[in-house]
């Protein structure tokens, strides 16, 4: 198991793509003395006496990822990069991250109320709205091969993964060591996911997860802080613990996608139309819409 504390580099994950979309509003723009990428990207180390099982690991953080079984979130979006010309640069906007089962997902950035763009998917399929100045939709069939990925930094169906709302099978093992010790928090590869995850080693919980290749190289790293409690689906349930801040760095890249969780919103305003593309194409009316499949 590689160590994320030394992720290999042998792809690139640009998040300029969104960079320029916030920059096309002129929501603020500046320079910033801090670094865009901080030297460690892992948390304050703990004191962790044992190695936990593998199975009791999964356990705890199923409890908290199977709690709910929708979430609606506002947010706020800060994108940072470095121009080419050496600049610092910074935009930011409000947003909304919804998710609903199995994979429904919506990602938005707003400026002033106005929608500009609007990343989702379904079981099926995934998508993204630009409404700046291009006004295209970029949509994705899963059935067919895909030519490109989204211009985004990350994926919105990945999204669930990150927030720690997936659950695991505890039951599928991987090779050992099943989990290492890294700074004293968990950390372990599902099977068959392409995650590496750092996990709290009592609560389960993520506190960075690295996606990664075939290979096992990470290609980008959400650091996960804070909590923001979301209520339950239903009156039965006991709502779930979301991280309060996901930064997102794709690796070999100085640029970095922040989404702060601000508040949690009453899940049952929910809409099934957020998550059919074809309703939201006519709502958002975008100028032309390109498939980011393979040509047959």
């Amino acid at each position: 198991m590689a160590n994320p504390t030394h992720p290999r580099q042998t792809r690139r994950r640009t998040a300029h793509g969104v960079c320029l979309l916030l920059s096309a509003a002129a929501l603020s723009g500046c320079t910033t003395p801090t670094p865009i990428v901080p030297r460690d990207l892992n948390p304050t180390p703990i004191q962790t006496q044992a190695v936990p099982d593998y199975g009791d690991l999964v356990r705890a953080y199923n409890a908290n990822a199977g709690a709910v079984d929708r979430v609606y979130v506002k947010t706020d979006v800060e994108m940072r990069w470095r121009e080419d010309d050496g600049r610092a640069r910074r935009e930011s906007g409000d947003g909304r991250l919804i998710f609903r089962r199995p994979l429904d997902t919506a990602l938005t950035v707003e400026v002033l109320g106005d929608v500009k763009v609007w990343a989702g998917s379904d079981d099926r399929a995934f998508w993204m709205f630009d409404l700046f100045d291009s006004k295209t939709a970029y949509h994705g069939d899963y059935s067919r091969p895909i030519r490109r990925r989204l211009p985004l930094p990350v994926q919105p169906e990945v999204m669930p993964y990150l927030l720690g709302l997936m659950p695991l099978d505890p039951d599928r093992r991987p090779a050992p060591p099943e989990v290492e010790l890294v700074n004293g928090y968990a950390v372990i590869e599902p099977p068959g996911l392409n995650l590496r995850m750092q996990l709290h080693p009592e609560t389960g919980r993520p506190t960075r997860v690295d996606l990664t290749d075939a290979e096992g190289v990470s290609f980008l790293s959400a650091v996960l802080t804070g909590e923001l409690e979301v209520p339950p689906s239903s009156a039965t349930g006991s709502g779930a613990t979301l991280p309060g801040k996901i930064e997102l760095y794709p690796q070999g890249d100085e640029s970095r996608m922040t989404v702060t969780l601000k508040s949690a919103v009453d899940p049952t305003r929910i809409r099934g139309t957020w998550f059919r593309f074809e309703d939201l194409r006519t709502k958002l009316r975008p100028g032309s819409v390109e498939s980011l499949n393979e040509a047959e």
